[in-house]
C-alpha cells in the first residue's frame, strides 16, 4: 500500500463530511490552524527580519516536492505521485530547500524555534484526516478499527496524531525558553523520524529492503541528515539563544 493518501473503495471511517472529502478538509484545517499560530506568534515576539517570506515559502514548496519522492521510490503509479504525499519526504525536502534558498540568498534569519510547534500542530490535525479518510492504516490487530475490508487493524493514524499533538505541547512550552536558534525544529524532526521508524512496523507498506520501508530508509536519511547538520553547527559555533 502506498503511503499516498489513497484507499481502497468504501474504505474510511467518515471520508466525507457534507459532501466534501475529510481528509481534505483536515489537512486544510491543521495548515489554516498552523499558519494561524505561527503568525500569532511571531507577532508577539516581534519576529521580523529579511528573509521570513523566502524561509517560509521554500519550505513549502521544497516540502511538497520533497513528499513525492517516497512515492516515486515506492513505484507509485502517476497519479497517487500527483496527489499523494509523505510527511517524511516533505519534512526532507522542506529542510533541504531552506537550506539551500538560505545558502544562495545569504539569510541568517534562524526560525525554527517558532515553526517547530506549528508544525507539529498541523500534522496532528492532519493526520486526523487520514483516520477518517482511511488510508495509512495500520496492520491487522486484535484491537483498533475497521476501515472496511472487514479487518481489525491498527489506527497507526491516531498513533501518529498523538505524537505530533504532544509535541506540539512540549514546543509550545519550550519556545518560551532562550535556547540555540533552530535547535526545537531539529528536535522536533529527530524524534518524529525515530518514531516514524518504529511505527512503521504497525503499517501496511511495502519492504523494500533490508526488510524496511521505503520511509524507513527516508527516515534514517533525515537523521543522518540534521544530527550532520548540528554537528556543522557545534563545530562551527552559532548563537547561544535566540528565536
Amino acid at each position: 500500500m502506498l503511503d499516498s493518501h489513497f484507499r481502497p473503495d468504501n474504505f474510511g471511517i467518515l471520508p466525507n463530511i457534507f459532501g466534501f472529502s475529510s481528509y481534505a478538509l483536515f489537512v486544510g484545517l491543521g495548515i489554516t490552524l498552523g499558519l494561524s499560530y505561527y503568525l500569532l506568534d511571531a507577532r508577539t515576539r516581534n519576529v521580523k527580519g529579511e528573509g521570513v517570506i523566502e524561509i517560509v515559502s521554500s519550505g513549502l514548496i521544497f516540502g511538497l516536492l520533497g513528499s513525492k519522492i517516497p512515492l516515486i521510490l515506492e513505484g507509485g503509479d502517476l497519479e497517487s505521485i500527483i496527489f499523494g504525499k509523505s510527511i517524511v519526504g516533505g519534512l526532507v525536502g522542506g529542510m533541504l530547500g531552506v537550506l539551500l534558498v538560505k545558502r544562495i540568498l545569504g539569510i541568517k534569519l534562524r526560525m525554527g524555534n517558532i515553526i517547530a510547534p506549528a508544525v507539529a500542530l498541523g500534522m496532528a490535525v492532519g493526520r486526523i484526516g487520514c483516520f477518517l479518510n482511511g488510508c495509512c492504516y495500520g496492520v491487522e490487530c486484535f484491537f483498533g478499527f475497521d476501515f472496511g475490508d472487514g479487518l481489525t487493524r491498527f489506527p497507526a493514524q491516531l498513533a501518529e496524531s498523538a505524537f505530533h499533538f504532544m509535541a506540539f505541547i512540549i514546543l509550545h512550552r519550550l519556545r518560551k525558553r532562550e535556547m540555540r536558534p533552530g535547535i526545537l525544529f531539529k528536535w522536533y524532526v529527530i524524534s518524529y523520524f525515530i518514531f516514524r521508524f518504529f511505527i512503521e512496523f504497525a503499517r501496511v507498506n511495502e519492504r523494500i529492503s533490508f526488510g524496511l520501508t521505503v520511509y524507513q530508509l527516508v527516515s534514517l536519511v533525515g537523521i543522518a541528515f540534521v544530527v550532520g547538520r548540528m554537528m556543522v553547527e557545534r563545530t562551527k559555533g552559532v548563537e547561544t539563544y535566540g528565536k
